[in-house]
């Protein structure tokens, strides 16, 4: 498996970092995350080049991670500023791998490639996760897939009406009509279904019963960005007029086998209403648990360590946006491994 390096990955929430460490796998390293006393989120190889033991085991004294097995001292930029043993002198090996990070949209986002590459300009639009107009609830699973089946599933908006048939869709979305459309290697998947009967999800928060327009769609940024619009207008309305929730999907490869998943709902409605934030948050957590959950992971014991596309599997009208997603990974990665183009260098 491999992975690209020179794009931005989900960390972890705002939330997440602070001034006790964080360990954390990421793309098959392990990276140690934490803040400097003023706030600023660093990122570095969980590992002292002395002795090789987790620095996640020392401590912060200051700005500097202090080790817990000899007490060298690294701090932000991964150089050694202090040892404590003899004069003192340190050696010009000992340094510690590290990572530009950025923070935006509440989310801490890593770049795991090369450091001048690393512009915060090209993470991708999340601005419902901090724009005061629209309430958010979030939360963090792993789950024990690769993230290309973790992808699949997010960009297939047609799986809804089957593993969600009791939470998010009833089973009419399936004959619906949608299209495709790329660019700029972002992908869309958009679906508009015009007096069908209320997603199960709007009559528990709201109690809509009957029918409503209704619209459901995805934008993916492979290999880990995607967000889906889903919400409902009385028949005839405009979306403004309607009831809409923004979902962010930010996946972050932990293994081969292994993947992160960061997921936000925001909503433009009823945004005072606490009990309805817990609903949706507890909506979520029920439908990735209990029902995304089995399905994906059950995926990865079948294909245990085969690429899915080389058991050639049967392809339906549905799967064009997941196909388009992973060519152009696909395409991304035989540049990399073409040329020195730094851009989309990739990791074994």
């Amino acid at each position: 498996m491999t992975f690209i390096r020179n794009c931005w990955y989900g960390a972890g929430w705002g939330e997440d970092i602070s001034r006790d460490f964080l360990s954390r796998m990421i793309l098959g390293e392990q990276i140690l995350f934490y803040r400097k006393e003023d706030g600023t989120p660093c990122a570095m190889a969980d590992l002292c080049p002395h002795r090789f033991i987790p620095l996640s085991m020392g401590k912060l004294v200051g700005d500097t991670v202090e080790c817990l097995y000899h007490g060298l001292a690294f701090d932000c930029s991964g150089a050694c500023v202090n040892n404590p043993h003899g004069k003192g002198l340190i050696p010009r090996t000992a340094k510690v791998k590290t990572y530009p990070v950025a923070e935006k949209w509440g989310l801490v986002w890593i770049w795991m490639g090369d450091h001048e590459l690393a512009d915060p300009k090209t993470i991708p639009d999340y601005h419902w996760l901090t724009d005061q107009k629209y309430r958010q609830v979030h939360g963090t699973i792993k789950l024990e897939a690769n993230y290309l089946l973790v992808m699949d599933n997010l960009t297939d908006l047609s799986h809804a009406g089957f593993v969600h048939e009791k939470t998010l869709e009833p089973r009419e979305i399936a004959t619906a009509s949608y299209e495709v459309a790329e660019k700029d290697d972002q992908v869309w998947t958009r679906q508009f279904v015009p007096s069908m009967p209320v997603p199960p999800l709007f009559t528990m928060v709201k109690g809509f019963t009957g029918q409503m327009d209704h619209w459901l769609e995805m934008r993916c940024d492979p290999p880990g960005c995607m967000i889906t619009f889903y919400g409902v207008t009385e028949p005839g309305k405009t979306r403004e007029e309607g009831w809409g929730t923004y979902n962010p999907n930010i996946i972050t490869p932990e293994t081969e086998s292994t993947t992160h998943y960061f997921w936000a709902i925001a909503r433009d409605f009823d945004l005072d209403d606490d009990a309805m934030s817990e609903a949706f948050a507890e909506g979520a957590s029920y439908a990735f648990e209990h029902e995304d959950r089995p399905v994906i992971e059950a995926q990865q014991r079948v294909l245990n360590g085969r690429e899915l596309m080389d058991m050639k599997p049967v392809l339906l009208q549905n799967d064009q946006g997941s196909g388009r997603a992973r060519r152009i990974i696909e395409r991304r990665l035989r540049e990399a491994a073409a040329g020195p183009a730094k851009a989309m260098e990739v990791v074994e």
